[in-house]
């Protein structure tokens, strides 16, 4: 389905993840082409700033802007960038993790994924 000049590709990625695991959210520009030089965008629920990726500048190595939930625990793989990879690792998952993603490629492609927490029964228990 495409607006103007973005595209969304496909109706929606379901993850499932344990509460305390690792999600990774998947996320690739369709023609496959190098992104080492573009700029890529994550979001929870159509605001949060989860990733942003600019020519190599991101969350983790000096750009500011990523909210505290996600600081510390996201990852690209860089190595991927290569090969269109957008694609992130959110480690050590909350259930307030739990929600609606986008990817974006501004102007070009928007991907949505929907991350499932379940939570830690082990956690539960130590709670109650």
């Amino acid at each position: 389905m495409c607006y103007l000049t973005s595209c969304l590709s496909g109706p929606g990625v379901h993850v499932p993840v344990e509460e305390g695991g690792d999600a990774i959210l998947p996320c690739s520009l369709s023609t496959k082409e190098n992104i080492e030089k573009m700029v890529f965008d994550w979001k929870k629920d159509g605001q949060t700033e989860v990733f942003f990726y600019e020519a190599g500048k991101h969350y983790n190595n000096g750009r500011a802007g990523q909210d505290e939930q996600f600081k510390g625990r996201v990852f690209h793989f860089q190595d991927e960038l290569k090969s269109g990879n957008a694609s992130i690792k959110i480690q050590n998952t909350k259930m307030t993790d739990n929600g609606s993603y986008t990817c974006n490629f501004p102007g070009r492609q928007m991907s949505h994924i929907i991350l499932f927490v379940d939570p830690d029964p082990e956690r539960s228990i130590l709670t109650s």
